[in-house]
């Protein structure tokens, strides 16, 4: 990125938001209709597909309807599976451009910076939360984490959250929850929308979106490119006896996003849509890699492509409606590296492919109960240096659930799946969440199920001997060996209080309107895969997989927000989020307890047992952590600006470690000092944004609204290369969006 185009645009967005001329008032549509929840059974009527410009602003601006809780339309606030919303408003006040952004200032949900961005949710790793995009798969794991800087935000309509697992109704990867990104609905007639931004430390991106919506077709197009420069940060770090400068590399990369969306309604009753989508990247030069608990550089090229698509058609008869869906993705990489990685040499690639058949079918019995069955076929397989042997799996799945509402106060969602699939065997998986409303304005949330993860490519069948100086060993997949690996299983309990407190005020002095939002969770977890130490071969390590721990998480998340009104056009909104989480490893804490855990001192043999108040739970979970936000909206000059941060208490980190095996079978080194610890950290970010609406006679070269924003991402400069190398430090933007 060069410094004249970065100075240059944030010049621009300066004399926009600067400049108050041709504005005009562009005021949100709101609806009028009685909130009330009490009273309105939960299950809504099949929506009719065939839509007119009124329908489109009933659907989709009266009520909050979401999918994934469900894999069904359900109104939000009569849901009784728990779904947290992130709408489009809140990227266009900030100037979030990823997913890993948008998640970050979520309360619970820890966007990781080990390496490489997932999100972290209810302590448990980003490769138990299933990503879907209009809920389809994404694929394309790297060290069993989706790049969650991969994914553009700029044509989400929200993004849907069901924290828990949810294998009842999407099988395997959901054993945290499922993350769904819904993309944005054409609007009626023609629309075009035209996006850049630059970022320090970051890329220069651009985004075009058209959209086209009719009453015989909907239309959406998607395009985005983004590049960043290769860059390096230089930290001194603190030992125990003097210090180190340790400089940590980024490499530049090109993205390329596409996706192209529609939809036919050949009848009122009948749709039929397909859905493309490509993303591609290239970088190259030094950057930076994970070997068990060590952070380490590479130098070579890496090329990622991922397309998929989707055929899918729904049709409604009566009470009923049948939708069905085929689905393929396939996801390459390359890795072409200076040093040859064994008998593979210097290129290293994989390429993943999946392909999905589904059908569903609902029936609204009445007005408080429906049924939905459905099946799925699905095909995953695999080759490259990686896996020499193709491995693939089969799976057969079949699902079912039960909507009620047999009081006005209850109602529930009773949910079972059952996966028969060709690498492990078979699991079922049922869920019951239930949703009590004592009043319009509290209501309480409950579920209980099971979950399960199957074993994953890398687990069972892949064949890497990484012969970097310094981080030399092979991985060998458990099948490869003769080894066996079961899924890994989880049972899950989640209770949630949301309570909406209504107008607040002291005397003449209104407070605004504030609701509160708890939730107490617990996820027990068995036969969990671990990388264990098979012995040497070659003076390498030879490491493996095997089925051996166990471990629990739980704590507490609780959200408080507010509107206050300033005067009719200003108001100030805030939000405040805290998270306590205790994630523990089961075996650890048998070994305490038997007086098994502990260290001996090499030079006399003596042996100190490991305290319970000593261990502190899983590496990389803060058991603290929080957010907050304060926004100032004023509609009449439509500027908007906000501070919001995020607070990551100490957490562990393994490649910290001061003691070395604490336990012997399982071996495992455990979080147990000071000098093991991540320091807490503040994450800071600011944005000012400034909105032009221009009323249709007078639209300079047809723009309907053009919105600049500025701002700066960690501005406390939060940086630590040796534990959290992902963590970039301070970044201005500046960004300029503009529709017709």
């Amino acid at each position: 990125m060069s410094r004249l185009f970065f100075k240059t645009a944030i010049t621009t967005a300066l004399l926009c938001i600067l400049s108050s001329a041709t504005v005009t008032l562009h005021a949100a549509m709101e609806s009028s209709e009685d909130d009330s929840t009490r009273n309105q059974p939960r299950t809504p009527t099949i929506p009719a597909h065939k839509k007119s410009d009124s329908t489109r602003a009933k659907t989709y601006n009266a009520e909050r309807v979401v999918i994934t809780g469900a894999r069904n339309e359900v109104l939000l606030k009569n849901s009784p599976v728990r779904v947290e919303i992130i709408d489009q408003a809140v990227t266009k006040t900030t100037g979030m451009v990823n997913l890993g952004n948008m998640l970050q200032e979520q309360t619970g949900m820890l966007v990781t910076n080990h390496v490489r961005n997932g999100v972290q949710i209810m302590g448990l790793n980003p490769d138990y939360t299933l990503i879907l995009i209009d809920g389809q798969p994404m694929i394309g794991r790297v060290a069993g984490v989706l790049d969650l800087t991969r994914i553009s935000v700029g044509n989400v309509q929200q993004v849907e959250v069901v924290k828990g697992p949810m294998s009842s109704l999407y099988g395997s990867e959901a054993l945290a929850g499922v993350i769904n990104i819904i993309t944005r609905k054409p609007a009626a007639g023609l629309s075009v929308r035209a996006y850049t931004q630059a970022i320090e430390r970051g890329a220069l991106e651009g985004q075009v979106e058209l959209g086209y919506g009719g009453d015989s077709f909907d239309l959406a197009v998607f395009g985005n490119l983004k590049n960043t420069q290769p860059f390096s940060r230089t930290q001194i770090m603190s030992k125990e006896v003097g210090s180190d400068t340790l400089t940590v590399p980024f490499s530049g990369f090109t993205d390329r996003t596409a996706q192209v969306r529609f939809k036919w309604y050949p009848a009122s009753n009948l749709n039929i849509s397909a859905n493309l989508r490509y993303f591609g990247t290239s970088s190259e030069g030094v950057f930076i890699e994970s070997f068990f608990g060590q952070v380490a550089s590479n130098k070579g090229t890496v090329e990622q492509q991922d397309a998929s698509a989707t055929i899918a058609m729904e049709w409604t008869q009566g009470k009923a409606r049948l939708s069905a869906q085929t689905y393929a993705s396939m996801y390459g990489e390359i890795y072409n590296f200076d040093v040859a990685q064994g008998q593979a040499g210097s290129i290293d690639n994989m390429i993943r492919r999946i392909s999905r058949t589904m059908v569903q079918y609902d029936v609204l019995w009445n007005e408080r109960n429906r049924f939905t069955l459905g099946g799925e076929f699905q095909y995953d397989d695999a080759s490259g240096s990686r896996y020499p042997t193709q491995p693939l799996y089969r799976t057969a799945v079949g699902f079912g659930q039960w909507e009620g509402n047999p009081l006005d106060w209850l109602s529930y969602a009773l949910s079972a799946r059952y996966d028969a699939t060709s690498a492990f065997g078979n699991s079922f998986n049922p869920r019951l969440s239930l949703l009590y409303k004592p009043s319009d304005a509290l209501q309480v949330r409950a579920s209980g199920g099971t979950g399960f993860k199957a074993p994953d490519f890398r687990q069972l069948f892949v064949e890497f001997s990484n012969r970097l100086s310094g981080a030399g060993y092979d991985l060998i997949g458990a099948y490869r060996l003769g080894s066996t690996l079961e899924p890994e299983r989880s049972q899950a309990f989640d209770l949630g209080v949301m309570w909406s407190m209504g107008a607040l005020d002291i005397g003449e002095v209104s407070l605004g309107s504030w609701n509160l939002d708890a939730r107490l969770f617990r996820n027990t977890l068995n036969n969990l895969i671990e990388v264990y130490r098979v012995g040497r071969s070659d003076n390498r390590d030879v490491y493996s997989y095997r089925n051996v721990a166990r471990a629990y998480t739980q704590g507490l998340e609780t959200t408080l927000r507010g509107d206050i009104p300033l005067t009719v056009w200003q108001k100030i909104s805030v939000s405040f989020g805290y998270q306590y989480l205790e994630a523990m490893d089961v075996e650890v804490l048998d070994a305490i307890a038997q007086g098994l855990a502990g260290t001996t001192d090499p030079a006399t043999g003596s042996f100190t047992p490991l305290k319970r108040a000593d261990y502190r739970g899983l590496w990389f979970r803060p058991p603290h952590s929080g957010t907050a936000r304060v926004q100032y909206d004023n509609e009449f000059l439509g500027i908007s600006a906000n501070i919001r941060a995020q607070y990551i208490g100490t957490m562990g980190d393994e490649a910290l470690d001061q003691n070395g095996i604490v336990i012997g079978n399982p071996s495992r080194k455990v979080w147990d000092a000071d000098a093991e610890s991540i320091p807490a950290y503040w994450n800071l970010n600011a944005a000012v944004s400034k909105t032009f609406s221009f009323e249709k006679n007078a639209r300079p070269l047809g723009i309907s609204s053009l919105r600049a924003t500025l701002g700066v991402n960690n501005m406390l400069d939060a940086l630590n290369l040796r534990s959290l190398p992902n963590l970039v430090g301070r970044q201005m933007f500046v960004n300029v969006n503009v529709e017709w």
